[in-house]
Formats: C-alpha cells, sequence, structure tokens
C-alpha cells in the first residue's frame, strides 16, 4: 500500500479508473500468493474416528491372541500397540487428541473475548485444562502422584490406583462450578458437551477405578485387566472425539464457517 500511495503521488495526473486498476492487480497478486489448504471438519471427525478404533482393534486383537489363541503362537505382546502402555501409539494418539482440542478451545475463546472478556473465561480455562491433560498424559504425572499417594495412604479395592481419589475430588466440584457454563447451550450442543464429560469421565476415571480393583486381585496381566483397560481408553477416546464435535460446532458458529483454512 505504500508503494501504492508513492506512486499516485508521483502521478497526479493519473486518472482514478488506473488506480483502481494497480488497486485490482495487487490484491490478486496477494490472494495467489496467500494460496490455502482446506480440511473439511467432518473429513477430520471421520478420520479420527477410524484412527481410534484402529488403534482399539490392534490393542484388542493382541489380548485375543495371547489370552484366547494360545496356539497361534503369539506370545510377545507389542507394547508400542498396547493402550495400557504409557510409551506407545495409544499415548501418543491421545495426547494429540487433547491437544488438539486444546487449540480448537483456545480459537473459540478468542472469538468469544472479542465481544467480551468475562463470557471467554470457561473457554479459556478449559483450552489451559486440555493442554494440561495432553502434559499429564505424555509426561505420566498421573503415575508419579499415584506412587507417591500409594506410599502414604492405604489404597485399595477402587483406590488401588491412588490417583484416581483426588480425581474424584476435583472432577466433582469442577463439574459444579462449570454448570453455569454448560447450560448457556441448548439441543445438541448440550448433549454433546454433558454426553462427552460422562464418557470420558466414565472411561478416565470409573473405569480406572473398576481395573485398579482387578488389578489388586489379578494382577495387570489378567484377561479381566486387559478387558478393563480396553473399555477404559476406548471411552476416553470417545468422549474427546464427542468433545471436539461439540467444539467444532461452536467454531463454525463463531466464525461462520464448517471448514478449517490453513493459510
Amino acid at each position: 500500500m505504500a508503494q501504492l500511495a508513492a506512486t499516485t503521488l508521483e502521478h497526479p495526473t493519473k486518472k482514478p479508473s488506473a488506480v483502481s486498476a494497480e488497486v485490482r492487480g495487487a490484491v490478486t497478486g496477494v490472494a495467489t500468493a496467500g494460496r490455502s489448504v482446506t480440511i473439511s471438519a467432518r473429513r477430520l471427525l471421520s478420520l479420527l474416528w477410524l484412527a481410534a478404533a484402529t488403534i482399539v482393534l490392534l490393542s484388542l486383537l493382541q489380548d485375543i491372541l495371547i489370552f484366547l489363541v494360545p496356539e497361534a503362537g503369539f506370545s510377545d505382546r507389542i507394547y508400542r500397540l498396547d493402550l495400557d502402555a504409557e510409551a506407545s501409539l495409544p499415548t501418543w494418539f491421545s495426547c494429540a487428541l487433547m491437544m488438539l482440542c486444546s487449540l480448537m478451545l483456545f480459537l473459540v475463546a478468542a472469538q468469544a473475548a472479542q465481544d467480551r472478556l468475562w463470557p471467554a473465561l470457561p473457554w479459556f480455562l478449559l483450552a489451559a485444562i486440555f493442554l494440561l491433560l495432553s502434559l499429564d498424559e505424555i509426561a505420566m504425572v498421573h503415575e508419579w502422584i499415584s506412587a507417591a499417594l500409594a506410599a502414604r495412604i492405604e489404597n485399595s479395592g477402587l483406590f488401588y490406583f491412588a490417583w484416581t481419589l483426588p480425581a474424584l475430588i476435583i472432577c466433582l466440584p469442577g463439574l459444579v462450578c462449570f454448570l453455569p457454563f454448560i447450560l448457556r447451550f441448548r439441543g445438541l450442543d448440550r448433549v454433546l458437551l454433558i454426553g462427552s464429560a460422562i464418557v470420558f469421565l466414565s472411561g478416565a476415571v470409573g473405569m480406572e477405578m473398576l481395573a485398579g480393583a482387578e488389578a489388586e486381585v489379578a494382577g495387570i496381566d489378567s484377561l479381566r485387566y486387559r478387558l478393563l483397560a480396553t473399555v477404559e481408553e476406548s471411552l476416553e477416546y470417545a468422549g474427546l472425539l464427542i468433545f471436539l464435535t461439540f467444539i467444532l460446532r461452536q467454531l463454525r458458529a463463531s466464525y461462520g464457517r464448517t471448514e478449517i483454512r490453513f493459510l
């Protein structure tokens, strides 16, 4: 634009039509240089659901071959594909989903903050929470908390994995605090938001407690524990993907688009 202004000053007799032509040419040049890659939100969600189902089935197939078809000779578990292993593809995928949710939440929060900051605060808080969850998933912070608590308290039964006790203490009041935020939404948006929380927490906390009780009795190498762990991770994936669906609906409402554009 500075270059265009200089040209106008040097040629005061230039006709307006000539200036308009230069402006159109400059805009066309910028548009050509700024080509975009468009990702359909619907296709993105379909791909993520397919990836989650594939990861769960690969881990489940290992358990079936080891416990139910021993004659197949498959005795060495591939821990990089194991849903219950920390340093694995399933853990990376879970972390990536949480990071994606955090990024999308931040975009919604940034749009909401353009009008007023107060209504945007729950979005910013959720973005921070999911960022911390992704850090916990990859850095195994909850495992460290569990080990530290187990050395100090009597952990057994449903609280055999000791970190589930503080998780319950934090989650229940947290859900109450977010109740006004939840009640903002109507129809399908409210169903998706509440449903995602129920599904995710049922897996992350509820199934973890049941798996802990089983691990105390039969260890972590029993078929029942393995199945409980599979259900746990499956519910976590499902909860995250349902929540991501909710976020993308809010992005569409905020930005008036059904697609994500990377410029």
